[in-house]
C-alpha cells in the first residue's frame, strides 16, 4: 500500500504550506517501491515550495497535480502504468532546489517538477539537464524556462509564459481602442521583467504608444509614492497603466496608485490573480489582468469543465482554490498523460522527445497544445481577461495571442 499524506483540509495557503521537508508523498493506491525501470509505474518528483514566499504559487498547483494523478490512477494510470509522486519542500530557496533535485533523481524519478518561477527552478532544472531527466516547471512564466539553449533541451514549463501574458494584455488593451500606455515595472524577478518587455513590444507592434515608464523593486515592502506622483503629474494622462508585477507587491502597488489619485485603467499579468488581490486592493475598480481561468472567486465564466475541476479540488482538500494557478498543475499532469501514453521505455531522452511532440491536450480551460520541438512551453493558451471592480472579479473575455514578438533575446517561442 502506498500512503498519501497530502493535506485534506486546506482552508488557506498558510495551512497547506506547512513544511514537510524530505517527506515522501506517494500519490497512488498500488504499484511497488522499486525503480521506475520496472514497467508498471511512472515516478514524478516534485521539488516545489510548500513554504516561503513562493508557496502561494506552488502549493495549489501541486495539490491540483496530485488530484489529477489520483484521477488518472483510478482510470488505470498512464498507458497502464501507475503514477507515483514524490515531493520535497524546497522552502522557496534556490539552493534547496538543486539539492532536492539531486535527491529525487537519486530515487529514480522519470520526471522532475520544479517551482513556479524561473529564478527558483533554474538550479533544479540544471541538475536534471545534467542527468538527462526532463524537468518541467509547474508554472514558471519567464520564457527562458522554455528556451532550450538557456538551461537545456530537457527543460520545460507548463505555463504559457510571461511573454504571452504581457502580449495578451497589450492585444486586449488595443482592442479597447486604448492608444497610450504607461509601464510600471517590478524589477524583483525575471517573470515581471519579461512581462513588461513583451507587453511593451506587442503594444507598439499594434500601433500603441508607451508615453512613460517607471520601476520599483517589488518584494514585500512596496512603496511607490514617488512613482505614483510622477505618473499622476502627466498631462494628458495615459489611456491606461500596465503594472508588470506579482502578488502581494503588485496588489499593493495598485492600491497605492488608486490611493494617490491615479484613476486610469490598470492592466497586469496573471501573477496578480487570486483572492489576495481582492484582499489588498479592497473596493478599487477599473483593474484588469490576464489570468489562466475564472472560477469560484471570479464570476461570469460559464464552464462546466472548470466547475467540475473546482468541485473535485474542494472535495479533495476541503476548500476551493484561491487562484487560477491551480488549473496549471492539473492540466500539466494531463499533458504528461497525453505525451507518455504510448512511451514504452521511460529513459530521459524518450520522455523528453515525447513531451516535445506537441499534442493537443483537453484541459478545464479548453484544448491547449503543450510544447514543441523548439518551444518548451504551452504554445497557445487562451488567457482570460478578468475585471476587478468594487471587491469582485468578473470574467470579461477569453483571448489568445496570435504571435509573440521577437525581441532579439533568443526566445524560441517568438514569431
Amino acid at each position: 500500500m502506498l500512503y498519501s499524506v497530502r493535506p485534506k483540509t486546506a482552508r488557506s495557503v498558510a495551512a497547506v504550506a506547512v513544511s514537510t521537508a524530505a517527506l515522501t508523498v506517494l500519490a497512488a493506491c498500488g504499484g511497488n517501491s522499486g525503480s521506475s525501470d520496472e514497467a508498471d509505474e511512472i515516478v514524478i518528483g516534485f521539488a516545489t515550495s510548500e513554504s516561503g514566499n513562493m508557496a502561494p504559487f506552488d502549493v495549489e498547483p501541486q495539490q491540483a497535480a496530485m488530484l489529477r494523478i489520483d484521477q488518472l490512477n483510478e482510470e488505470g494510470g498512464i498507458g497502464g502504468k501507475t503514477i507515483r509522486a514524490i515531493t520535497r519542500d524546497v522552502r522557496s530557496s534556490p539552493e534547496t532546489v538543486g539539492t532536492a533535485a539531486t535527491e529525487l533523481i537519486g530515487e529514480g524519478i522519470d520526471l522532475l517538477v520544479t517551482p513556479c518561477d524561473f529564478d527558483l527552478s533554474a538550479p533544479g532544472a540544471s541538475v536534471a539537464q545534467s542527468a538527462e531527466i526532463p524537468a518541467v516547471s509547474i508554472c514558471a512564466g519567464d520564457p527562458k524556462m522554455a528556451d532550450r539553449t538557456t538551461l537545456g533541451d530537457f527543460v520545460f514549463s507548463a505555463n504559457a509564459g510571461s511573454d504571452v501574458e504581457g502580449g495578451t494584455g497589450a492585444a486586449w488593451a488595443a482592442d479597447q481602442g486604448w492608444e497610450t500606455a504607461y509601464v510600471l515595472q517590478d524589477e524583483s524577478i525575471e517573470y515581471t521583467k519579461s512581462a513588461g518587455a513583451y507587453f511593451q513590444a506587442t503594444f507598439e507592434e499594434l500601433g500603441g504608444e508607451i508615453v512613460g515608464a517607471d520601476a520599483f523593486p517589488g518584494g514585500d515592502s512596496v512603496n511607490i509614492a514617488s512613482q505614483a506622483a510622477r505618473l499622476r503629474g502627466l498631462s494628458p494622462q495615459p489611456d491606461f497603466v500596465y503594472v508588470a508585477s506579482w502578488n502581494p507587491g503588485g496588489a499593493t502597488a495598485i492600491r497605492q496608485l488608486r490611493e494617490s489619485g491615479v484613476e486610469v485603467p490598470i492592466v497586469g499579468p496573471a501573477a496578480l490573480d487570486g483572492q489576495v488581490l481582492l484582499d489588498i486592493v479592497g473596493d478599487a475598480s477599473n483593474i484588469y489582468y490576464t489570468g489562466f481561468a475564472c472560477y469560484n472567486y471570479c464570476s461570469g465564466a460559464d464552464s462546466e469543465d472548470l466547475d467540475a475541476f473546482v468541485s473535485a479540488y474542494a472535495d479533495e482538500y476541503g476548500s476551493e482554490p484561491t487562484s487560477a494557478y491551480a488549473v496549471l498543475g492539473y492540466s500539466m499532469v494531463s499533458a504528461f498523460a497525453e505525451a507518455l501514453a504510448d512511451v514504452d521505455e521511460l529513459d530521459g531522452p524518450a520522455v523528453r522527445d515525447a513531451l516535445a511532440e506537441g499534442e493537443p491536450v483537453d484541459t478545464p480551460v479548453g484544448e491547449v497544445t503543450y510544447f514543441s520541438p523548439t518551444c518548451h512551453k504551452i504554445i497557445d493558451f487562451p488567457m482570460s481577461v478578468i475585471n476587478v471592480d468594487g471587491g469582485a472579479m468578473t470574467f470579461v473575455t477569453q483571448q489568445r495571442l496570435d504571435s509573440v514578438p521577437d525581441l532579439g533575446d533568443g526566445n524560441a517561442c517568438a514569431g
